[in-house]
């Protein structure tokens, strides 16, 4: 049985009311949702929460997965990048990003690696690594950094439309080169 097919199946399942379906979605994805928000918010143990919600948002919200649109891990990937961008937007998140100790911060950024390790644990930095370094900007900053499109335009001083049509090459390169593989 092939990987989409699968999901298919585990999609039906869920939709069925099967809590063991979405388990086994849940191994599926989880390392892979995991690995993109700690890219995104740099905290482990609250990206393991997000974790945990964004599957709970997964199991209320199947009906609202279309496979015609987009395959089950980029529904659920964005998913987690919409609320993990929620979350550093939130009040909460600023304050206590405000409040951290020193030592916290030292150890944060010693933590980078293991981020860029689990990234890399599911090939994602490899495949990354293949496109042109504006392309690699841009999804750094659109998909791990949480900017949205006007923001990444600010960050890089380049028009709005510029920064979708880049978006938009830049993830149809990464379709060609996945197909390859």
């Amino acid at each position: 049985m092939s990987n989409l097919s699968t999901s298919v199946s585990l999609v039906e399942q869920i939709r069925a009311g099967d809590r063991q379906a979405l388990a086994r979605l849940y191994d599926a994805y989880a390392g892979m949702v995991y690995g993109v928000v700690l890219k995104m918010i740099r905290n482990e143990e609250l990206a393991q929460e997000i974790v945990q919600d964004v599957f709970l948002r997964v199991w209320q919200n199947i009906d609202k997965y279309d496979e015609a649109k987009a395959r089950i891990s980029t529904w659920i990937i964005n998913i987690a990048r919409n609320r993990t961008i929620d979350e550093i937007r939130s009040k909460s998140f600023k304050n206590q990003q405000e409040n951290q100790s020193l030592d916290v911060s030292v150890n944060e950024g010693e933590q980078g690696g293991t981020t860029e390790m689990k990234v890399d644990a599911i090939g994602l930095k490899s495949v990354i690594n293949r496109l042109r370094a504006d392309q690699k900007q841009l999804l750094e900053l659109v998909y791990f950094g949480g900017y949205t499109h006007e923001e990444a335009a600010k960050e890089l001083s380049i028009p709005l439309g510029t920064v979708k049509t880049r978006v938009r090459s830049s993830i149809l390169e990464l379709r060609k080169i996945l197909k390859v593989e």
